[in-house]
């Protein structure tokens, strides 16, 4: 299974790096450059078209490019195209059904753009207001989620036409919601608060309103200076989430198996600032993306109790901070 690696620019971190999983031992290789893109922190990938964001010098944009086999070769870029729109990088990009969403943490941004072939055409910018915080963007059904961490709220729009906002879901101050996931049946909405280090579970009502079921800590006394939870991903089986935590250097996984959260492993990341994780090939392995030690690890996964087990794969990268992996 092939996947590519997003990075902060940095030295000897320029772009997008691609590796391999043995999907049968959880083994990776490769980890080298495959598409110069600096601080192409963000990845999607649909239908053999890679999205990212990029910085060419005093603007930034977005980059399309055609990857995957071809004539027997290893995964490569095969075509790419870029536009520059914005004035810094984004911190998300989505893809979804002929379009690109990018979220712009600084500027406090939703682009959309209509995709034609590997070119993309800006068709809307929705300004929520300089240093609002995007950091995501989220489809359910109808509507597009924005978690705004400056803002301790997610912002809801509409999905299509003129991307009306249709509400905002507040947390507590000083949460920071970051990230999100739905379920498969778009009943519950999970966030994870980078500032307070919290998970927040939602049940979306039929009437369209976000009423919170629980929360729960994911340390719960493990504090070190800097912890904060970044990334989110939930269990093909919609029993367990797992979650990273920056600073303490650990993944959390969370139990959704008695209708609330309960954690039942903190463990480590296999190295430093895990700022992204996925799952792969089954839901057998997790991979960690650790920005601060340049390094991709991959864990074991029992999927009876949701918990890794010891390191089975490491390669060395760039300052790894997103993970995809080929269908």
């Amino acid at each position: 299974m092939m996947g590519y690696i997003g990075t902060y620019e940095g030295v000897g971190s320029v772009g997008i790096y691609g590796f391999e999983l043995d999907v049968r031992s959880g083994e990776m290789s490769g980890g080298e450059l495959v598409c110069e893109a600096p601080d192409a922190k963000y990845l999607a990938l649909e239908d053999g078209v890679l999205a990212a964001p990029v910085k060419r010098g005093d603007q930034a944009g977005i980059l399309l490019a055609a990857v995957g086999r071809r004539d027997g070769r290893e995964s490569a870029v095969w075509e790419k195209r870029e536009v520059l729109t914005e004035r810094v990088t984004s911190c998300f990009v989505g893809l979804d059904g002929g379009r690109l969403f990018s979220a712009n943490f600084h500027e406090g941004t939703v682009s959309v753009y209509r995709l034609e072939g590997l070119q993309a055409v800006l068709e809307k910018r929705i300004l929520i207001g300089e240093g609002a915080g995007c950091h995501q963007v989220l489809f359910s059904g109808w509507r597009m989620l924005v978690p705004c961490m400056e803002l301790d709220e997610v912002r809801v729009f509409g999905r299509e036409g003129a991307f009306a906002e249709a509400g905002r879901i507040r947390l507590p101050e000083g949460s920071g919601p970051r990230h999100g996931v739905c379920d498969r049946e778009e009943k519950r909405l999970f966030i994870v608060g980078q500032k307070n280090n919290r998970l927040y579970c939602f049940h979306m009502m039929e009437d369209g309103e976000f009423r919170e079921a629980w929360n729960l800590g994911l340390l719960d006394g493990m504090e070190e200076s800097g912890s904060e939870a970044a990334a989110i991903r939930l269990s093909a089986d919609e029993r367990f989430l797992y979650v990273s935590v920056r600073g303490a250097d650990i993944v959390v996984i969370v139990s959704l198996e008695e209708g609330k959260g309960k954690v039942v492993q903190r463990a480590g990341c296999g190295g430093r600032h895990p700022r992204d994780l996925v799952l792969a090939a089954d839901g057998r392995f997790l991979i960690t993306a650790n920005r601060d030690s340049g390094d991709l690890v991959s864990f074991p996964v029992d999927q009876g109790s949701g918990r890794i087990g010891e390191e089975c794969g490491r390669i060395q990268t760039g300052r790894a901070v997103c993970i995809v992996l080929e269908e």
